[in-house]
């Protein structure tokens, strides 16, 4: 009978204070999942090797992104936040929560990226960042690229906090304007020229397939009219 006992302890114990660690593990924070993969994509899980990315898999906190060449990665963020990859582009995507507020990171390891970031609660932040600038985002439309030399805000929508790392001065670009953000420290902002805006409109349009239906309609006299809607997959 002491045996027996004995052998109830132990099970008990290997069953539950003796657990694995995994089995008590919080789940990774998911931060969104992957809307469109266009050619060459590759998705990262974070501590994971790179692999060649699937539509509709989940982004955790911590997971990366990449497109290669002629290549467009669409990513949905659960407040419905759409980030378009470039070709030649690679993310890593973060979700933290501190003191109440959820913080939502893009951080740009190269390439472009178009954004339409919806509007954010008051307990809610999202932010782009390279390792020469911080773009704080509230609710707005536009294109963010990095070179080695410098990165380049262009908005199109409402207005975005932009902040150089080194000398930590930042400035508010508005619609209509790019930010020019040097890794030298330098900052500064002017009026988006032709070419600056129509990059950002495309970025923010990467990867929607504008296609057209076409169809005959006889009308009541015999005659035919046309009708073409257009639309996108």
């Amino acid at each position: 009978m002491k045996h027996f006992f004995l052998g109830m302890f132990c099970a008990a114990t290997i069953g539950g204070w003796c657990s694995p660690p995994d089995l008590f593990a919080q789940t990774q924070q998911t931060v969104g999942l992957l809307s469109k993969v266009i050619l060459d994509v590759s998705h990262r899980e974070n501590g994971k090797s790179w692999a060649k990315a699937q539509r509709g898999e989940t982004l955790g906190s911590g997971d990366g992104v990449m497109t290669g060449d002629r290549s467009t990665a669409i990513i949905k963020f659960k407040d419905n936040t759409l980030l378009r990859l470039r070709e030649r582009s690679r993310v890593t995507v973060t979700g933290t929560s501190a003191s109440g507020v959820f913080t939502k990171a893009v951080n740009m390891e190269s390439g472009a990226i178009g954004f339409d970031v919806k509007k954010q609660e008051a307990n809610e932040e999202f932010r782009f960042t390279s390792p020469t600038s911080v773009a704080s985002v509230r609710g707005t439309g536009g294109r963010f690229a990095i070179s080695d030399s410098t990165d380049t805000l262009t908005v199109v929508e409402h207005v975005v906090n932009f902040m150089n790392k080194r000398t930590s001065r930042s400035l508010n670009v508005g619609a209509g304007f790019t930010g020019t953000s040097h890794r030298n420290g330098q900052i500064e902002i002017h009026a988006s020229t032709p070419a600056e805006k129509r990059a950002a409109e495309e970025a923010m349009k990467a990867g929607d397939l504008q296609k057209q239906l076409r169809m005959q309609l006889r009308n009541r006299k015999g005659g035919t009219q046309d009708l073409i809607l257009d639309f996108k997959e």
